[in-house]
């Protein structure tokens, strides 16, 4: 490609080894030759792009606003235009979930690292629990596909060609459970979850975590973590120095951790709710707007904090919250989410909605510091693909006050490469009671009904009415055409296409065995063992493989043990489903136990029925779904 660039050299240094990259992407198909004049803009102006024939002009700050408007460039080659814009955030970055079994591998992360690039983002941030090295602790992320010190630097390095600046978001008092169910990590266990905060052994760990990654990124900033330590003081900590409220307990290891990263030249930030919850005595967001917080306990001058909202749909809890936080810190950090954690399957409308709320709110305060984050809950079961649509959406809203459709949908295309209609089918997934972008409640029925044992029927009262079969069919019949186009994507549709497909029988299938028995219907019971079941297994057998080859082209092999056995658990008990009832029809058991259980509601719902826009039917834990036995029992 004959790709020129002239005008201020330190410009053109800071940013041409990045274009060299973004132009050989396979995807971007035949540029002509272009001369690219750079030029600085002024402080707080806008950036600019203007293209006359094959000589285009960019004026920019900083190098994530240049590779914005680059790649618009290389997308619109064929045309002149002339833009100009400006974000309302200095600082938009982007957080990818390491730690919940999926470790996405680091060339999957330079391909998020473009994409960040092209949408004009400056930061990425890696949620990493104990999925980083620490040479101290060989037992922190022991099997779990943590990250070498040398994976880090490179990405580091990687990251710093696009102006991109990667951030480590870590944890020092929570969520460490897969780290301190080891042996050896006693001494710094408070409970299962947390560490023990005061204990010497505590700070010798925090001191190693905070060396290790200080050798491993160029940036000073960092996210310690410490939300949700809901039981913390109450463990080990209690034993050993009675009870203290967990304002006092969390103040004070604060000003520890604090003390550290400073001893080690880390600037920090933590997410807030402790905060919040200690002051209000209530949930976390019950801040309402006339809040008296004269009297707050505030955390350390310096320390970030870190609001996080990915669930509420009313723009005045987002400026109360805010404007709480306000006055708590002189540093408050917003952060959204895209919903690609519903369960399997992404929840677009929820994410778009929540980010045009967010975002709007965070512009009228000022804030100037706003994420996304890509969470992986229950154990990574959406492939990471799933994230493009609800992080285009929170970054074209960092440069606009609203989704302007048609400009979203080219901005897609030029930074995803895909088209967002495609993406948005998979909104219908879980949109089953309340249709595609209006599933606020967060319904994930593409999860519960896929994994529930089909002689039990768990959740087979909440289907009444509801026709599972045509619904889903009529999906897949949509995503076959995109499973059968070659590209990038392929894969992922067709993994939603195997599941739509599996769902049109299995769904409902514990309804339909369940009317069968009561009526004492052999002939659909026989048809459901030799035709339907049958079936089911062949579409499920495809869908677990194109489920395999995501995880292993996306992710480091840990953890996909866990979503092999959960797959593997639906065909067994597929398989078991059908000797139980060949054994009735066989009249080798007179009755079926399993099947004379009357089916209760699993969801509370009064007078609302499931299409009810209040009616919450979301159930995102396995163990939960699967049985009404304990998966891990007690002794």
């Amino acid at each position: 490609m004959n790709i020129s660039f002239r005008g201020n050299q330190d410009l053109i240094r800071s940013v041409e080894k990045g274009s060299r990259l973004l132009l050989s992407e396979k995807n971007l198909g035949e540029i002509p030759a272009m001369t690219f004049l750079l030029e600085e803009s002024p402080e707080n102006a806008v950036s600019s792009i203007e293209k006359k024939g094959d000589a285009c002009t960019i004026r920019f700050q900083e190098p994530a606003q240049y590779f914005r408007l680059f790649n618009y460039a290389l997308h619109h080659s064929s045309e002149d235009f002339s833009l100009e814009e400006k974000p309302y955030f200095s600082r938009r970055g982007f957080m990818l979930d390491c730690s919940r079994n999926a470790v996405a591998k680091p060339g999957k992360l330079k391909s998020l690292v473009r994409r960040l690039a092209k949408m004009g983002m400056n930061q990425l941030f890696l949620y990493m629990e104990d999925t980083y090295e620490v040479p101290d602790y060989p037992y922190f992320g022991t099997y779990r596909g943590r990250y070498t010190r040398e994976e880090l630097r490179d990405l580091d390095k990687y990251c710093a060609l696009f102006g991109i600046e990667l951030i480590p978001c870590v944890q020092t008092l929570a969520h460490l459970h897969s780290f301190l169910r080891w042996h050896n990590s006693e001494a710094l266990r408070d409970t299962g979850d947390i560490l023990k905060v005061g204990a010497e052994e505590v700070y010798t760990f925090i001191r190693s975590l905070l060396t290790s990654l200080k050798s491993c990124f160029s940036t000073c900033s960092i996210h310690i973590g410490m939300d949700e330590a809901h039981m913390l003081g109450l463990g080990n900590y209690l034993r050993e120095n009675g009870y203290e409220e967990s304002s006092v307990i969390i103040r004070k290891h604060t000003d520890k951790v604090l003390e550290l990263c400073r001893e080690t030249g880390w600037t920090p930030m933590m997410w807030s709710d402790m905060y919040i919850t200690a002051n209000t005595g209530g949930g976390y967001y019950d801040v309402k707007g006339d809040t008296d917080t004269s009297d707050w306990e505030r955390p350390p001058k310096g320390l970030g904090m870190v609001y996080w909202d990915y669930y509420n749909t009313r723009k005045d809890l987002y400026r109360h919250m805010l404007r709480g936080h306000k006055a708590l810190s002189d540093r408050v950090v917003f952060a959204g989410g895209i919903w690609n954690w519903n369960g399997i399957s992404p929840n677009y409308g929820k994410a778009f909605c929540c980010s045009r709320l967010a975002l709007d709110a965070c512009r009228q305060e000022g804030i100037q510091e706003v994420f996304a984050t890509g969470w992986m809950d229950n154990g990574a079961e959406t492939p990471i693909n799933a994230i493009w649509p609800g992080l285009a959406v929170f970054s074209f809203l960092c440069f606009h006050e609203d989704l302007y459709e048609e400009k979203l949908r080219t901005y897609f295309r030029d930074c995803i490469d895909a088209e967002m209609e495609d993406f948005l089918l998979l909104d219908l997934l879980d949109a089953l009671f309340k249709g595609s972008g209006k599933n606020l409640s967060a319904d994930n029925p593409s999860k519960y009904l896929l994994y529930q044992d089909p002689m039990l029927g768990i959740f087979d009262y909440h289907l009444k009415d509801t026709d599972t079969e045509i619904y889903y069919k009529t999906l897949a019949d949509k995503l076959e055409v995109l499973a059968a186009s070659p590209g990038e994507y392929q894969e992922f549709f067709r993994f939603y296409y195997c599941l739509a497909l599996v769902l049109s029988q299995k769904a409902g299938l514990g309804v339909r065995i369940k009317n069968a028995y009561d009526a004492r219907d052999l002939s659909t019971l026989k048809e459901i063992c030799g035709k339907v079941i049958p079936n089911i297994l062949r579409n499920l057998g495809d869908m677990h493989t194109s489920r395999e080859a995501l995880w292993f082209a996306d992710a480091k092999p840990f953890g996909y043990e866990l979503l092999d056995i959960r797959l593997g658990g639906i065909q067994t008990r597929l398989e078991s489903c059908r000797r139980r009832l060949r054994s009735f029809l066989e009249g080798r058991v007179e009755k079926l136990e399993e099947l004379e259980q009357e089916r209760l509601p699993y969801w509370e719902l009064g007078d609302a029925n499931p299409q009810d826009p209040k009616a919450e039917l979301r159930e995102n834990l396995w163990d939960r779904i699967i049985s009404g036995c304990d998966l891990v029992d007690t002794v």
